[in-house]
C-alpha cells in the first residue's frame, strides 16, 4: 500500500462547532462506516443538492469539508489550510466522522470565513451585541461550544454564548482583509455608476448619514465616490468604511429607485466578499 499522504501537525486548534441539532450522524468510526461507503454516500448527497459540512478526526488531526447546494466548496484543516479529499482519507484512516446539514447561507459563511482570524470582543455577552449590530457584523461569534452565525448583523442560526460569557469573533472583515474588501467594493460600485450615476445622490445622502459614519463627511473627503471612483483615505479602518458603504449605497439606490438585485452586477453576488459586505442575501 502507498504511504498515507502527510496532514499537517495539528497539536493545536479544533473546526469551530457547528448546530449539534441538525447533525445527519456524528461520531461513527471509519473502521465501521468505511471510508468508500462514506465517500459513496455524500456523492447521493451531492446529487442531491446537500449542503453543509463534514468532519473527520482522529486523535488531534481533523479535516473539514464544506458543501452548498450540491457543490463541494472545499475542504481545509487547521488555520484555513486547504486539504483534498484524497488527502484526508489517507491521512485519517481510523477517522471519527460526523456530518451536519446547514442552509446553503451558512455554509458559505462557514466556508468563507475557514481562514479568519479570531479577535476576542471586549466585554461579556450581551454587552457586545449591540455593537456587533450597529456595525452589521457578518461571521462568526464564538464562546466555548457555542457558535452562532452573523450577516447584516442579524443571527442566522447556531446557539448565542450563555449570558457573562467572553466571546471571540471570526470575519474577514479584518485589516488583513482591507485590500480584498476595497477592489471589491471598488468594482461594485464602478459597475453601478456605469448603470446609473450615482454621484449627485450620493453626495446627498452622505451628508445626511455623516452624523452615524464620520467617515462619510463629503467635506473630509476621507471616503470619496466621484464618476463611479471609490477612494479611501488609509485612516478609515475596516469596521468604519463597510457599514458607511452599505449603508451609503442602500440609502442611495432607494433615493435612486432602484434594486441592487437589478443592476448589472449578478457575478458579483458569488464572490464571498459579497456576503461579507453584509448586503443583501443571494
Amino acid at each position: 500500500m502507498p504511504e498515507p499522504t502527510p496532514l499537517p501537525s495539528l497539536t493545536l486548534n479544533h473546526p469551530v462547532p457547528v448546530p449539534a441539532d441538525a447533525a445527519v450522524y456524528t461520531g461513527i468510526s471509519t473502521d465501521h462506516y468505511p471510508w468508500t461507503e462514506v465517500t459513496a454516500d455524500l456523492a447521493v448527497r451531492q446529487s442531491q443538492e446537500f449542503s453543509g459540512v463534514f468532519d473527520a478526526w482522529q486523535g488531534p488531526r481533523w479535516a473539514r469539508f464544506v458543501w452548498t447546494r450540491g457543490a463541494l466548496l472545499g475542504g481545509f484543516t487547521r488555520a484555513g489550510q486547504g486539504l483534498s479529499w484524497a488527502a484526508a482519507t489517507q491521512g485519517l484512516p481510523r477517522a471519527s466522522v460526523s456530518l451536519t446539514e446547514l442552509s446553503p447561507s451558512l455554509s458559505d459563511l462557514l466556508w468563507s470565513t475557514r481562514a479568519a482570524q479570531a479577535r476576542a470582543l471586549p466585554g461579556a455577552w450581551p454587552d457586545p451585541r449591540a455593537a456587533l449590530e450597529r456595525e452589521r457584523f457578518h461571521g462568526l461569534l464564538i464562546s466555548g461550544p457555542h457558535c452562532s452565525f452573523w450577516s447584516s448583523g442579524r443571527v442566522l442560526g447556531g446557539a448565542l454564548p450563555l449570558v457573562g460569557a467572553t466571546c471571540q469573533v471570526y470575519s474577514q472583515n479584518t485589516e488583513a482583509n482591507r485590500d480584498a474588501l476595497l477592489a471589491f467594493w471598488q468594482e461594485l460600485l464602478g459597475r453601478i455608476h456605469r448603470a446609473v450615476n450615482l454621484d449627485a445622490t450620493w453626495r446627498q445622502v452622505t451628508i445626511r448619514l455623516a452624523e452615524q459614519h464620520p467617515c462619510l463627511d463629503p467635506f473630509a473627503q476621507d471616503v470619496h465616490l466621484g464618476e463611479g471612483i471609490l477612494s479611501v483615505d488609509d485612516e478609515v479602518t475596516v469596521d468604519e468604511f463597510r457599514p458607511a458603504l452599505v449603508a451609503a449605497l442602500e440609502a442611495t439606490l432607494a433615493r435612486l429607485g432602484q434594486r441592487l438585485i437589478d443592476l448589472p452586477v449578478t457575478d458579483l453576488r458569488d464572490r464571498p466578499e459579497w456576503m461579507a459586505a453584509g448586503l443583501e442575501a443571494r
